[in-house]
């Protein structure tokens, strides 16, 4: 009785560790934007001087690029918002398709925290049903991405 009760318990303890869901990221069309908005949030505030817009396409595709290919495991709206709200500095990407000056909503976006954690809004372009946030943190992304995109804030 106690070996069966012992195989239970391991049998359970590993179907516990594979219940989340992870996924890779992967963007399938990386045309599908048109501007790039890059914001810091530093201390839970942020301005104009620290945001960039790029319209360039291909370094857009090369920030989507960066990100593709990334493990995350799936998490609600609700707790990607509570790891937001905990975090006082991080960097913004939103992708918009169409008018520039009409930056309501993003059609795909993420977060890269400052300790290379990365939250994305999406698991899909257009999708913000499943945000995903990253295994592994991915500092050296963070860092690229803005000399890349020549941002100094």
């Amino acid at each position: 009785m106690k070996k069966v009760s012992f195989i239970l318990i391991i049998l359970f303890g590993l179907l516990c560790a594979c219940s989340t869901e992870e996924k890779t990221v992967q963007i399938d069309n990386k045309d599908f934007a048109d501007t790039l908005y890059v914001q810091k949030v530093e201390n839970n505030f942020t301005s104009d001087k620290l945001a960039k817009m790029i319209e360039d396409s291909e370094k857009i595709k090369q920030v989507l690029s960066k990100v593709e290919g990334l493990e995350a495991e799936k998490i609600d709206n609700d707790e990607l918002i509570r790891i937001l709200e905990n975090h006082d500095s991080y960097y913004m990407f939103g992708f918009f398709e169409g008018d520039s000056t009409n930056i309501q909503k993003e059609d795909y976006g993420f977060q890269i925290l400052e300790d290379g954690t990365i939250l994305f809004n999406y698991d899909q372009v257009d999708n913000s049903d499943h945000p995903l946030v990253t295994v592994d943190t991915h500092k050296d992304i963070l860092e690229d991405m803005k000399e890349m995109l020549e941002i100094t804030f």
